[in-house]
Parts: structure tokens; C-alpha cells; sequence
């Protein structure tokens, strides 16, 4: 099992993150630009779900964690919804919206795996997080 030293080696991050790059491509283009509200929704949306992931790995309380991971999941519900408007919206072609809604089920499945393993954790910082918080420079 590989360790994760960092919230980039989270494959939930990598997925959500490879989901949010893609919407953005999408919400670039110049039929999409037009419908604003629908690009700040979805934008909004794909950049909460690998920016929570981040946050609640840095937080190392795993059941503090496991509360920004419940926001990613629920990010990542809210991008799946406006990616099939985007289909029935002719934003994207019927293949786009298939690839997409399976990279999101997968960063979906993924992250719903790691809620599962840090609501089993005993709630304590881990060893690793320990001494980072040990070695931090003292600025006083």
C-alpha cells in the first residue's frame, strides 16, 4: 500500500481534480460562455469537491477529515446533476456527457471508500501528522 504523504496523493483528489479540469475545458467554450449562471454552478461545484478533499487532509483528525470529505461527495453529487443539464442542454454531445458521468462515478466511489476508512479511524492526529506539527520552525 503506497503512502499518502499528501492530499495530491489522494486518488479521490486526482479524480475530482481530472473531473473539475474537464469541466472547466467545457465551460470555455464559446456556446457554453453564454450561459453564465450555468458555468459559475458548475465551476462552483468542480472546484469545491478536490478543494475539500485538500483541506480535510490537512485538518489530520480523521473525523474532521471525514467532514470536508462528506462536502466533496456532496460537490461531487451537485456536478453530476449539472453535467447531465449540460447534455439535455446540447453543451455537450451525448459521448462527452457518458465519459464524463463515468469519471464521476468513479471520483464518487473513490471518495465515498475514504469517507468509509476515516470514520473507522480513532479520531487522533497520526504519527505522521505528528511530526510535521513537531518540526514546524518557531517564529516567536
Amino acid at each position: 500500500m503506497a503512502t499518502i504523504e499528501h492530499h495530491e496523493d489522494l486518488v479521490a483528489w486526482q479524480l475530482a481534480t481530472e473531473l473539475k479540469e474537464r469541466v472547466f475545458e467545457i465551460t470555455a467554450r464559446a456556446a457554453v460562455l453564454k450561459h453564465r449562471d450555468f458555468c459559475e454552478q458548475i465551476q462552483t461545484s468542480s472546484r469545491s469537491a478536490p478543494a475539500n478533499l485538500a483541506e480535510g487532509f490537512w485538518r489530520y483528525s480523521p473525523r474532521d477529515n471525514a467532514r470536508f470529505v462528506r462536502i466533496a461527495l456532496g460537490s461531487l453529487g451537485e456536478t453530476a446533476n449539472h453535467l447531465r443539464d449540460a447534455w439535455k442542454e446540447n453543451y455537450i454531445t451525448e459521448d462527452e456527457y457518458v465519459s464524463l458521468a463515468r469519471l464521476g462515478r468513479r471520483a464518487l466511489g473513490v471518495t465515498i471508500r475514504w469517507h468509509t476508512y476515516l470514520k473507522q479511524c480513532p479520531d487522533q492526529p497520526s504519527s505522521r501528522s505528528r511530526r510535521v506539527l513537531d518540526h514546524r520552525p518557531n517564529h516567536d
